[in-house]
């Protein structure tokens, strides 16, 4: 990075360091201004030039530059680039929502920060079997017609169908509520690499950031920003992905909702959302069609089972088939296929993110409708 580019990309990161300039103050200091170099050159020279003497004062007293270097260096070592509103890569359709971030970092394939088309697929974190079948088939079949999956890489939907979208071939964009270098919940760090691999990571947090209650619905206003409609799978009344399908439509984008079974609490929320004005979805050629998309191959949905479940393949085909009859912990799996430990591992955590295994206490697994009964 040349120095005046990592000059003005300073003042970019100073600016939202300022004491009291949240989102709302940056847009309009923007406004204001034009630029945040701007914005520190006009508090240099003493000109206020319409901010208020609180924000004038916060800016003139900001002395954490050390910080803000420290941040651009984090992000250059971690292979993350940091993209401002006005950089060409920023998401276009994000840029138009009322509250979208100053900045953003990414990693992995920014190609996918261009137009196209995204949509999100968001659900409970704990979902019954018909939210988990339902989140897989949707994304493969999104996946497959060209679509990009957009999710939060939460337990549960979110991960589901990042994962459904990645088993196609297809890209997906992972939204964290973390640092970007900080994949949560912990359990999805194999799922964070394969995203990097094949996909987009993206937060408007700072390096290092853990979880932090309050981040994870601010980071749901960059999934609906960044997609042309959001699709809720399953979702109890005060699910997070409610605040999703909220941000969907006050950013004027198309909110789809499966129904489910009107017992469950998990589609009590879902219903509501169709009850409300959401569009009812029985799948991805509901979507496409509702969004004028074209060109849908349902490749995934013709490999499904009767069950709903991916069909295994590779690893997956031997593990599945010794868990057939027997619920087995790691080492019993291991003798059994002749697979090396560490492959067993991360194929069981790929298999219980498809919805094919369940895990049980004892790190016991079993393919789905077994019944648990570890010896």
């Amino acid at each position: 990075m040349n120095t005046d580019k990592r000059e003005i990309l300073r003042c970019w990161l100073a600016l939202g360091m300022v004491k009291g300039v949240g989102r709302k103050n940056y847009k309009t200091l923007l406004e204001l201004f034009g630029s945040p170099p701007q914005v520190f050159e006009s508090v240099r020279k003493g000109e206020a030039g319409g901010m208020s003497g609180p924000i004038f004062r916060s800016i003139r007293n900001f002395r954490e530059w050390d910080y803000v270097d420290e941040e651009i260096s984090k992000a250059e070592a971690y292979g993350a680039r940091i993209i401002t509103l006005r950089d060409d890569e920023y998401p276009a359709l994000l840029k138009s929502i009322y509250d979208a971030p100053p900045y953003i970092y990414a990693k992995g394939d920014l190609g996918l920060l261009r137009p196209g088309s995204k949509v999100a697929v968001v659900g409970a974190r704990y979902p019954t079997h018909y939210g988990k079948r339902m989140s897989e088939e949707i994304a493969c079949d999104l996946a497959s017609s060209g679509v990009v999956v957009v999710s939060g890489m939460a337990r549960g939907c979110d991960s589901i169908a990042h994962a459904g979208a990645l088993s196609v071939g297809g890209e997906t964009i992972a939204v964290l509520g973390t640092g970007i270098d900080v994949p949560y919940p912990r359990e999805n760090r194999r799922l964070y690499e394969r995203i990097l691999e094949n996909g987009l990571i993206l937060s408007e947090l700072p390096c290092g950031t853990t979880p932090h209650a309050a981040n994870f619905p601010q980071r749901n206003r960059i999934i609906s920003g960044l997609s042309l409609g959001v699709t809720v799978v399953e979702a109890a009344p005060k699910s997070g992905s409610l605040i999703t399908a909220r941000c969907a439509l006050e950013s004027g984008r198309e909110v789809f909702a499966l129904p489910g079974n009107v017992t469950s609490m998990k589609s009590r929320g879902t219903n509501n959302l169709i009850k409300e004005g959401a569009i009812l979805v029985e799948g991805a050629r509901d979507i496409l069609e509702s969004l004028s998309l074209s060109g849908v191959a349902f490749t995934c949905r013709a490999g499904m089972e009767e069950g709903g479940l991916m069909a295994p393949a590779g690893k997956e085909i031997l593990i599945h088939k010794v868990l057939q009859d027997d619920v087995l912990n790691v080492g019993e799996i291991v003798d059994r296929t002749e697979l090396a430990a560490q492959d067993v591992l991360c194929t069981l955590l790929d298999m219980e993110l498809k919805g094919m295994v369940k895990q049980y206490p004892g790190k016991c697994y079993a393919a789905v409708g077994q019944q648990p009964g570890c010896r």
